[in-house]
C-alpha cells in the first residue's frame, strides 16, 4: 500500500502566480498536450504538465525548487496547442518570477524591484539619488586625499570622474552579486532537497563537465532551436545577449587600460578613438543590444493575442531597459565626439556640456537599473537558468535521448 502524501496548498501563492501572468492557470484539465508538443520536455521528468498540477494545488515549495521551470524557454508551443487556452508557457514564466523573488537576498529587494507600483521609485528615483549623492561627496573626497584624476581632461570625467564611476558601480554591483550568489546556493539546495523528497537527483555527470555542457548550450542558444512557432525569438535573444557581453568586455578593458596599464609601463589609450578596436567592439555591441531588444519588443507587440506569450511588467521593464541603455549610450558617445571636436573650452562656453551631462546622467541611471538590480530582475533568468541547466546535466535530467518525441498537433 503506497504511503500517504500530505499536501499543504498555498492559496496565496496560487493568487500570486495568477497575478504575475498565469491568469489562465485554472483552465487546465490535465490532458498533457503541453508536455507532448514541447521540444524540450524530458523523459524522466516531463514538463509543463506537472507544474500546472502543482500550481493549481499551490505547491509553492515544490515549484520554486523545480529545475524544469528554468529548462522551459517559453517558446509557447504548448500555449498555442493547448485545447483549453490554459497558457502553460505564461504560467511557467510567472512561476519563474516568483522563484526569483523567493530566493532574492535580501528578500525585500526581490519584491520591490518586481513591484509595478515601485518601478518609478526603484528604477529612476533611487538610482538618481544615489548617483547625485556620489557627486556631492566627490569634492570632499578629492580634497581630503589631494586626488587628481589622471584622465580629468576627458569630457565626461569633468562631470563624473572615472575613479568615482568605477568605485560607485563596482561596489554596488559586487554587493548585489553577493546576494545573487546566496540566492543561487539556496536554489541549488532547494533542487537537491526537492529531488531527494521525490527519490531522484542522484549525480550522473561530474559538476565540471556538467557546467561546460550547460555553458555551451547557453552560449549557442541551441535550446531555442527546439521552439517552432516563435523561433524568431532566438535571434533577438542572441543579439541582446552578445551585445551585452561585448559592452561588458569593453568596459572591463577600459578600467584595465586606465588604472592597470600605466603601472605596467604601457601608455594608456583611453579615451578610445572611433577606430580603436575596443571602440569598434563597443559600437557593434551597442547595435546588437538595440536591435535585439527592439526586435523583442516588436515581436511582443505584433504577436497575435491567442496562444502567444503575454508580456507582463516583469518582461517589459527589462527589454525596454536594454533598449534605452543602448540608445542613451550612443547619444552620450555622439556628445563626446562632438565635444572633442569643439575644442573643449568652446564646448563649455557654448553651454554644450549641459545637455551632454544631462544625457550622461540619464544613461548612468539606466545602467544602474540594469546592473545593480540584475539579481532581482528578469536579467537573473540567465543565472538561475544556467544553474538549472548545470543541475540537469549533473543529475541526468537533460541530455541526449532524454527528450520526449515531439508531436505536431497543428
Amino acid at each position: 500500500m503506497p504511503e500517504a502524501l500530505l499536501l499543504k496548498p498555498d492559496r496565496k501563492f496560487v493568487e500570486e502566480v495568477i497575478d504575475a501572468g498565469g491568469g489562465d492557470l485554472k483552465k487546465c484539465y490535465q490532458c498533457a498536450t503541453c508536455s507532448v508538443v514541447c521540444g524540450l520536455s524530458n523523459e524522466p521528468s516531463p514538463f509543463p504538465r506537472k507544474e500546472m498540477i502543482w500550481a493549481q494545488w499551490g505547491l509553492k515549495d515544490r515549484l520554486i525548487s523545480d529545475p524544469d521551470i528554468w529548462l522551459c524557454h517559453q517558446c509557447n508551443d504548448c500555449s498555442l496547442r493547448c485545447p483549453r487556452g490554459a497558457r502553460p508557457g505564461d504560467v511557467m514564466a510567472a512561476i519563474r518570477q516568483k522563484a526569483i523573488e523567493h530566493y532574492a537576498f535580501p528578500s525585500v529587494m526581490g519584491r520591490l524591484v518586481n513591484s509595478a507600483r515601485a518601478i518609478p521609485v526603484m528604477l529612476l528615483l533611487v538610482p538618481a539619488l544615489l548617483i547625485a549623492g556620489a557627486l556631492l561627496v566627490r569634492g570632499p573626497i578629492e580634497a581630503a586625499f589631494n586626488y587628481v584624476d589622471p584622465h580629468g581632461h576627458e569630457f565626461y570625467a569633468h562631470f563624473f570622474p572615472h575613479w568615482l564611476l568605477i568605485a560607485f558601480y563596482t561596489s554596488l554591483t559586487l554587493l548585489t552579486f553577493g546576494g545573487l550568489i546566496v540566492g543561487l546556493f539556496r536554489f541549488w539546495g532547494g533542487m537537491k532537497a526537492n529531488d531527494a523528497a521525490l527519490g531522484k537527483g542522484a549525480p550522473i555527470l561530474g559538476f565540471i563537465p556538467s557546467t561546460i555542457k550547460a555553458l555551451m548550450a547557453l552560449l549557442t542558444h541551441d535550446r531555442f532551436g527546439s521552439c517552432t512557432d516563435q523561433a524568431s525569438r532566438k535571434p533577438a535573444h542572441f543579439m541582446a545577449f552578445y551585445g551585452f557581453i561585448a559592452l561588458f568586455i569593453v568596459t572591463t578593458w577600459a578600467v584595465i587600460d586606465i588604472y592597470v596599464m600605466p603601472y605596467l609601463g604601457v601608455a594608456t589609450l583611453y579615451p578610445f578613438g572611433l577606430l580603436h578596436p575596443m571602440k569598434i567592439l563597443a559600437n557593434v555591441g551597442g547595435v546588437l543590444l538595440i536591435v535585439g531588444a527592439g526586435r523583442a519588443i516588436l515581436t511582443r507587440k505584433s504577436a497575435p493575442k491567442d496562444g502567444y506569450h503575454q508580456s507582463t511588467t516583469f518582461d517589459w521593464v527589462f527589454v525596454w531597459l536594454l533598449l534605452l541603455v543602448g540608445i542613451s549610450g550612443f547619444i552620450v558617445e555622439i556628445f563626446r565626439f562632438v565635444a572633442e571636436g569643439a575644442a573643449g573650452a568652446e564646448a563649455y562656453a557654448s553651454g554644450f556640456a549641459t545637455p551632454a551631462y544631462a544625457f550622461y546622467f540619464m544613461h548612468l541611471v539606466l545602467v544602474f537599473g540594469l546592473l545593480v538590480y540584475l539579481p532581482y530582475s528578469k536579467f537573473a533568468h540567465m543565472w538561475y537558468r544556467l544553474a538549472a541547466m548545470i543541475y540537469g546535466e549533473h543529475t541526468g535530467r537533460t541530455g541526449p535521448g532524454k527528450q520526449l518525441v515531439k508531436v505536431d498537433l497543428s
